[in-house]
């Protein structure tokens, strides 16, 4: 019925407007100027895109040059690596196809798109992007699409650690590519293999697949013999045969360097570079390590992805490490560190207010359509009195379709809210703790070494975490856990810690926002336990109620006074108060010790997290 009304309602709305008397020649110079474009360096063509951007403005332009127009500043905000733009106007573009994909150059709206939201870490973005894509493609006639969907969603879940689902989308690029598309049947078996070892610990099974496709390694071309010696390199490196995953790792490396020039050959390249970085730190040769981070970084640390860039920063790490180099040569690693975490940080804050803005354009031109649609139907009611009827249905449709819109915005105004709270505060316990390892080095070196390991193992945990909305909660616990042990090392037998849990055990299926616990944690130890002359102890209760999970949290410290009041007052704590207020509609709750019956010093802090029973509920 509502496709139905739509085509009546485009229809009448082309009748009318061939009637209108808009200068064809405006439309026919947008179309001239964006083919210039399209056959010229577009990171030197943003005047013609702007041009071509206000010429739209001044005439009824149809939808397939506007969605043209925002691809082409797509294309350039991703020339100049600024994604969060590019992502904008990618996504505008891709909201222009309807009903299906007829045109290749509209199935790059979608890739450039999924390729966008994947580089940026917002795997959840991406998938939608994947579903949207498949749902307006043709199985019969468009293969190829289809296949890269497959392809890329299962890529996508992999990123995201979600094994079993990329699994299931394995199995059905593989039925696909069989009755289909052949050409991308090694690619899927060789992925299907990686995911049997990693997912299903079938070990057998996937190597007999990669065996069987190595002895006809022949009929293989360049590509596909990149991701085969490429997989082979990372499950034997998970056996723990280094040397085998080294020679492998080389294979791939000299088989990416065979395959046609393209935008991912780069990134194969690195990606093979880091890993033989990695193999060769695991077999002490320190030197090939160092020759390999060095390929890395020839690249331009700004240009390779994120994800590989913290993989370079964890290996550059390493090898300082284990090579005794200076304090200077450590310290300076660690500041390479912090400052790709200040980078982090900036452009998930730019990202976020990116977002905002986007949403408020989406309003303003919701409510500008539903001005004009009133504006035509009252010229149209003196035109054509059967069509008033179907007007006035189309008014009410749309009027439902914005409270939806409206609802969706202020739900993922929430979710934006809560990743803003995470972006802030990862930098500030991230410096906090490089600050503690620096001063550290400086007086105890022998010690250094297994507080340096500690920090990287929680450095990559809080790393992953931080680009998920909601983490399980055995996941949180343990990064709460390294926290204190990594503390205790810098101030042994300055405190203990006990983690009860009411009503659910650990490895429940309960997912919650990561980082709300431990800024209250680490106030109690910074500022609690500061200048104390007895063994500081903290206490963490979580209890599962219906739709929240209560989290207490007290400790023996100096408690709260004029002077000791960082509880109330820091960033994050403001920041979680906001959340928390907005997520479950209660309150922080800080209680001096000294003012409850039967305690003696230390605060208790008390508030609700909200959970889920899926990581994408």
């Amino acid at each position: 019925m509502r496709k139905t009304l739509t085509s009546i309602f485009l229809l009448f709305a082309f009748t009318y407007s061939c009637k209108k008397k808009d200068p064809p020649v405006a439309v026919s110079d947008i179309y001239e100027l964006q083919q210039h474009i399209s056959k010229g360096a577009i990171d030197t063509s943003f005047a013609y895109i702007k041009k071509a951007d206000s010429l739209i403005q001044l005439v009824d332009a149809p939808d397939s040059l506007k969605a043209e127009n925002n691809f082409l500043k797509g294309l350039y905000y991703n020339s100049i690596s600024e994604l969060d733009s590019a992502t904008r106007y990618f996504y505008n573009a891709m909201a222009f196809v309807k009903d299906s994909v007829y045109k290749e150059r509209e199935g790059q709206y979608f890739q450039n798109a999924w390729r966008a939201y994947f580089n940026l870490e917002q795997y959840g973005d991406a998938i939608t992007v994947l579903d949207r894509f498949k749902s307006l493609l043709n199985p019969d006639k468009q293969r190829r699409p289809i296949s890269w969907t497959y392809y890329n969603e299962q890529a996508t879940y992999v990123r995201m650690k979600e094994y079993k689902k990329a699994l299931e989308v394995n199995e059905e690029r593989i039925r696909f590519a069989r009755k289909r598309d052949t050409v991308g049947l090694p690619s899927a078996l060789i992925s299907g293999a990686n995911l049997r070892y990693r997912q299903l610990k079938d070990r057998k099974e996937a190597f007999r697949v990669l065996d069987s496709m190595i002895k006809k390694e022949a009929n293989l071309s360049y590509d596909s013999k990149r991701q085969l010696y490429g997989t082979y390199g990372v499950l034997s490196y998970y056996d723990g045969n280094y040397q085998a995953a080294y020679d492998y790792y080389k294979k791939a490396i000299e088989n990416s360097k065979k395959t046609d020039s393209s935008e991912y050959k780069m990134n194969n390249l690195v990606n093979g570079y880091n890993n033989l970085a990695e193999v060769s730190i695991d077999l002490k040769r320190y030197d090939d390590a160092r020759k390999y981070l060095d390929t890395v970084k020839s690249y331009g640390f700004d240009k390779i992805e994120r994800r590989q860039q913290r993989y370079l920063l964890n290996y550059e790490l390493r090898l300082a490490s284990e090579t005794n180099k200076s304090i200077s040569t450590v310290t300076k690693v660690i500041d390479s560190i912090s400052a790709y975490q200040d980078r982090v940080y900036q452009d998930k804050f730019t990202k976020d207010l990116l977002a905002l803005e986007l949403a408020n354009e989406k309003e303003k031109v919701l409510q500008a359509e539903k001005q004009a649609t009133e504006i035509r139907n009252l010229k149209l009611e003196s035109r054509i009195i059967l069509l008033s009827s179907v007007a006035v249905l189309l008014f009410a449709i749309g009027l439902l379709y914005y409270r939806q819109r409206k609802l969706k915005f202020e739900t993922e105004g929430l979710q934006m809210q809560q990743r803003l709270l995470r972006s802030q505060m990862n930098p500030h316990f991230t410096f906090n703790t490089l600050s503690a390892i620096q001063s550290r080095i400086k007086t105890d070196k022998e010690g250094s070494a297994q507080y340096l390991l500690k920090f990287s193992r929680l450095l990559r945990l809080i790393l992953e975490n931080s680009t998920k909305n909601y983490v399980q909660l055995e996941l949180e616990l343990d990064s709460i856990r390294k926290y204190m042990d990594l503390q205790l090392l810098r101030f042994p037998g300055k405190f203990n810690y006990k983690i009860t849990l009411e009503n659910m055990k650990e490895d429940d299926l309960l997912f919650v926002p990561p980082m709300l616990i431990q800024p209250f944690v680490e106030n109690s130890i910074e500022h609690g336990f500061k200048g104390i002359d007895y063994v500081g102890h903290i206490d963490l209760n979580l209890k599962l109620r219906d739709k929240f999970i209560h989290c207490r949290i007290t400790d023996n410290g100096v408690g709260l006074n004029e002077k000791t009041n960082h509880n109330k007052t820091s960033t994050s704590v403001v920041l979680i108060s906001e959340y928390i207020l907005k997520a479950t509609r209660s309150e922080l709750k800080f209680t001096n010790r000294k003012e409850m019956p039967g305690s003696d010093t230390g605060v208790q802090v008390q508030f609700l997290i909200p959970y889920k029973l899926t990581e994408y509920d």
